[in-house]
């Protein structure tokens, strides 16, 4: 997995958001990473957290733990994920199992 990060401004939205980019996997072999990126930006001033998960191929169990796990520590200290991710995708089949989309605010690809 690789994942990188980057700052950015919505247009109609007063304060600055943050992207999480992974890449190819998100599995309990490299959930570490993910974790220390969200303690980054639970530090940092920016209110909304974008998880893109759109160009992963390969998600595990413990992968979706983790977005579980970065959802309710940034809605802890009053910050909000939003899970980025591709229809019929991996990452889309774990949403539709566990019902993500019913607690976690979401944004699909086609």
């Amino acid at each position: 997995m690789h994942i990188t990060d980057n700052s950015f401004t919505i247009h109609d939205q007063s304060n600055r958001c943050s992207r999480i980019k992974s890449y190819q996997q998100l599995t309990g072999d490299n959930s570490a990473e993910l974790r220390d990126h969200i303690h980054m930006y639970s530090r940092a001033s920016h209110r909304v957290v974008y998880l893109d998960l759109i160009d992963v191929e390969h998600v595990d169990l413990y992968g979706i733990n983790e977005v579980i796990h970065a959802h309710f520590s940034l809605q802890l200290i009053s910050k909000k994920l939003i899970l980025e991710y591709r229809k019929n995708s991996s990452v889309d089949h774990w949403v539709q199992t566990t019902g993500l989309d019913r607690f976690i605010e979401t944004s699909i690809t086609i």
